[in-house]
């Protein structure tokens, strides 16, 4: 059982030591000002392509995040927006996307994106949105 814990703690710990992580920021306009700490997350890279995360969006809700780098700095994203208490589709709450990042200095990202609903609303339309990330590496 020791042979167990140890070889899992070293497995974990050689993982955590090769990984990068990323904060990830969306700024917001609240209230006529721009707010940059109202949607603030962290993410996991995978891989070299595939980035998996959780951002916090609002008081009680969260979204689920994943970006898959597609080529030159050019990636598409799918995104889960968890709301308590809903009983609504998987479908209803997944918008997918697509971005791009720009380096700006070191580890330092700006991530412009354009995000839509998978499914339409009751009318029968689809708005997307056009988000100004920033995010940096670990």
């Amino acid at each position: 059982m020791t042979k167990l814990f140890l070889t899992m703690t070293l497995a974990l710990f050689t993982t955590m030591a090769s990984a990068q992580y990323s904060v990830i920021t969306t700024v917001t306009e609240v209230e006529d000002k721009y707010n940059a700490t109202d949607k603030i997350g962290l993410g996991y890279q995978v891989n070299e392509k595939l980035m998996v995360g959780v951002t916090k969006d609002g008081d009680e809700n969260y979204e689920l995040l994943g970006r898959y780098a597609l080529m030159n700095g050019i990636w598409g994203t799918c995104v889960y927006n968890h709301v308590k208490d809903s009983e609504s589709e998987l479908m209803d709450n997944m918008e997918l996307g697509l971005g791009y990042s720009f380096k700006v200095w070191k580890d330092l990202y700006i991530d412009p994106n354009y995000t839509m609903p998978v499914k339409a609303d009751a009318d029968g339309k689809r708005e997307g949105n056009l988000n100004l990330s920033v995010s940096y590496k670990f």
